[in-house]
């Protein structure tokens, strides 16, 4: 009987649904400001909640490729429907990360949740590093969102570059979402490679990084935070602790948690089960 489970399971999967969306927007930031690429894997042939997924800094859609099978397909294993959405560098997306339109995203989510095998009414988002900072900001502004998986994220939004001209990363109706600037400290850190000394640098005092902050707090669902011991790219566990902290002042009335992994940023690619686990217990599967 398992068998057969397993074989059903693997014809959808490969038999998955691949397609593209694009959503013009009014906003002239980017020429491809408004567009979102995104591939949909369905783990059955009924209706079931929706994992979505966001990539990082590497641009493209990280989760639809080789290197993050094993996470995808345990999580359509466990019976979630998987949405790897690209934002930036993909065909039809922006080249660079900047200026991201937050609501062509949240759009492409409500679009695909009305197929019928999606319950709309269980979404969930995961994002890692970059991503982890998306769907933050994402979820704090759009509501219609379960739970939110934020691994190795920051606490603040960041800029599209460091150094002259920057801009914010990210826009939501139009308007850029305030980020946090580099000094002339931690820019000389960063553009000579040492990017955890630099942002660390960038986020020491807290007091100066209030306005870039994510509002965490307006999310009207179930937060899982994860970070790692040993960072290599920016203090994520002062982060995510920074955001748990700034949770509990303003009474968060979902639950939120906050896991350390042992390890360098990518440690969770090979330790997801607390992902898994997340999911099972705050998006049951309901049929």
């Amino acid at each position: 009987m398992r068998k057969l489970i397993y074989l059903k399971y693997r014809w959808l999967y490969t038999a998955g649904i691949c397609c593209q969306l694009l959503i013009l927007s009014c906003n002239n930031h980017h020429e491809n400001h408004g567009v979102v690429d995104y591939k949909l894997f369905l783990a059955a042939e009924e209706r079931r909640p929706l994992v979505v997924s966001f990539g990082g800094s590497e641009g493209g859609m990280a989760y639809a490729n080789d290197e993050t099978k094993n996470l995808r397909d345990s999580i359509l294993s466990h019976g979630y429907h998987f949405l790897a959405v690209g934002y930036f560098g993909t065909n039809n997306t922006p080249e660079e990360l900047d200026r991201i339109s937050l609501d062509a995203i949240y759009d492409t989510i409500k679009n695909v949740s009305q197929q019928p095998l999606i319950n709309q009414n269980q979404i969930a988002l995961f994002g890692g590093s970059r991503g982890g900072e998306l769907v933050l900001n994402l979820a704090s502004r759009c509501k219609d969102i379960t739970a939110v998986i934020a691994v190795v994220p920051p606490n603040v939004t960041l800029p599209s570059k460091f150094g002259w001209q920057e801009t914010s990363s990210w826009s939501y109706k139009q308007k850029e979402i305030p980020w946090i600037t580099a000094s002339d400290e931690s820019l000389k850190l960063i553009k000579n490679g040492d990017f955890y000394s630099g942002f660390s640098k960038m986020v020491e005092k807290q007091e100066l990084t209030i306005e870039s902050e994510i509002e965490v707090e307006k999310i009207d669902a179930s937060i899982l935070f994860i970070s790692a011991s040993e960072d290599e790219v920016w203090p994520s566990t002062l982060m995510c602790n920074r955001m748990m902290n700034r949770l509990k002042k303003n009474n968060f009335q979902h639950i939120y948690q906050h896991y350390e992994l042992k390890g360098g940023h990518a440690e969770f690619t090979s330790n997801f089960g607390l992902i898994i686990e997340f999911l099972n217990e705050h998006v049951p599967i309901r049929k």
